[in-house]
């Protein structure tokens, strides 16, 4: 039977459980507390009737014995009155009662004291009898409900006990099947955490290899363009040596070749070779490869990377102006950072070419320091080459994305100098359009590319 019991407990939901649970007991304390009260209201009113029917009969019996002696009227309108009140006679006396009534009425009024008084007695004697009979059904009554309070309490307490026992258990089991389920979840995640992380890892690798990849690609297309500008800058020294070399034969053929023409052209062909190894020089520098992040001169960086390309700009009439109020210094990568301003100077440079802007292409390089939130070196590099058109603005730092043609662009320019600045310098780079009258009173559409490094 126990085990039939346990079975059908346990195939009771702990939601069912606790249910019947609080609806019992909410259905038992109702009952106590409705049954307290009858039970009390019902013992209040036993003993109401009881004090009336028993105790001041008793007192209107004495008082009538006491008072025939003196005023006979007056008692009898005292038995006339007690003769009204209900006494609540039992079966057994109820004859007896009904005899003693109409011996007192006899002794009344026929003024027979002694007998009168000797039936009072008697009849005090059956209310005392009557009485003690209403006191042991009141006790017995108050005995009854006690104990079925008594009993109704201790189910209720049995069966709370027995219930909450049966949810502590299904809740403790239900808290191991859940922890194991947790425990092996857990399991499932961490070995499906480690695999991402092994996946993230090499993501990242590959990443890295891929911006590496274009990193060096950008960095070839940038020789590129400096061996073209090598090569220009290179043109009229060259032209000068051949027109002094061939000054050598003419003065040979006319026999005019003397020492002193001899000097003068020797000096002149090594102040050409000298600029020539200059040219090399600069260029070199900008290539030499800086491992190591340094502090550098903003300004001074600026100035050389504009050395570099100082001969195309005066030949395509690009004017370049630098505004600087101090001389700043960031920690990083100076050919790194002189590789993100020779990118945005030759995107200028393609946007004048593609706009068919040949007059007044200007270039406004702005440095100055922000101290607020917290210290940073601000480039802004505005040109007025018509700014960028809006439905292509949010993608030009994006990989291999370009306007140009596939033989001239190859759109990881400002995709690897938006790297450079924010992954290597740890800075920010943003563009906008804006009107700007780029240092004169005359007001152009430009784009502003602002750099950011922090000053450490």
């Amino acid at each position: 039977m126990e085990n039939k019991a346990d079975n059908f407990l346990d195939n009771i939901s702990v939601a069912r459980k606790t249910a019947i649970l609080i609806i019992v007991i909410t259905t038992g304390v109702f009952f106590l507390g409705a049954f307290g009260y009858l039970s009390t209201y019902k013992l209040k009113k036993s003993f109401s009737d009881f004090y009336e029917t028993r105790y001041e009969s008793t007192l209107k019996l004495e008082e009538i014995s006491d008072i025939y002696t003196k005023d006979i009227k007056k008692s009898i309108l005292l038995w006339e009155n007690y003769k009204i009140i209900d006494a609540k006679i039992s079966n057994e006396n109820q004859k007896l009662y009904n005899l003693l009534v109409k011996k007192i009425d006899t002794h009344l009024q026929e003024s027979e004291f002694i007998l009168l008084k000797s039936d009072l007695v008697v009849l005090k004697s059956l209310l005392l009898q009557e009485a003690q009979i209403d006191k042991s059904l009141i006790e017995k009554r108050y005995h009854t409900s006690i104990w079925i309070l008594i009993g109704v309490t201790l189910f209720l307490l049995v069966f709370s006990t027995i219930f909450t026992y049966e949810i502590i258990k299904n809740t403790k089991k239900m808290i191991y099947t859940l922890s194991g389920i947790v425990k092996s979840k857990m399991s499932d995640y961490e070995e499906l955490a480690h695999n991402y992380e092994e996946k993230v890892t090499k993501e990242v690798i590959r990443n890295r290899e891929k911006d590496q990849i274009m990193y060096q690609h950008a960095r070839l297309a940038s020789m590129g363009e400096m061996i073209g500008n090598i090569a220009h800058q290179w043109r009229q020294p060259l032209n000068a040596l051949t027109i002094l070399i061939q000054g050598f034969g003419t003065k040979s053929m006319t026999g005019k070749l003397d020492q002193d023409f001899i000097d003068k052209q020797v000096d002149e062909g090594l102040r050409l070779a000298n600029q020539m190894s200059s040219t090399i020089e600069d260029f070199r520098n900008f290539f030499s490869p800086h491992r190591q992040r340094e502090y550098f001169s903003i300004e001074q960086t600026l100035k050389e990377t504009l050395e570099l390309v100082e001969f195309f700009c005066k030949d395509e009439h690009i004017d370049i102006t630098v505004q600087s109020k101090e001389n700043l210094r960031v920690f990083g990568y100076s050919n790194e950072f002189s590789q993100v301003i020779l990118n945005l100077i030759n995107n200028a440079r393609d946007n004048f070419k593609h706009r068919n802007i040949n007059d007044e292409r200007k270039i406004l390089i702005k440095l100055e320091k922000r101290v607020k939130p917290k210290p940073f070196a601000i480039i802004s590099f505005i040109d007025n080459g018509g700014g960028i058109e809006p439905k292509i603005k949010d993608r030009i730092f994006e990989p291999y994305f370009t306007t140009k043609h596939k033989s001239t662009g190859t759109g990881i320019g400002l995709y690897m100098s938006k790297q450079i600045i924010e992954k290597q310098m740890q800075g920010l780079v943003t563009m906008k359009n804006v009107e700007s009258k780029m240092g004169g009173d005359k007001s152009y559409k430009c784009a502003q590319f602002i750099i950011a490094i922090p000053i450490k």
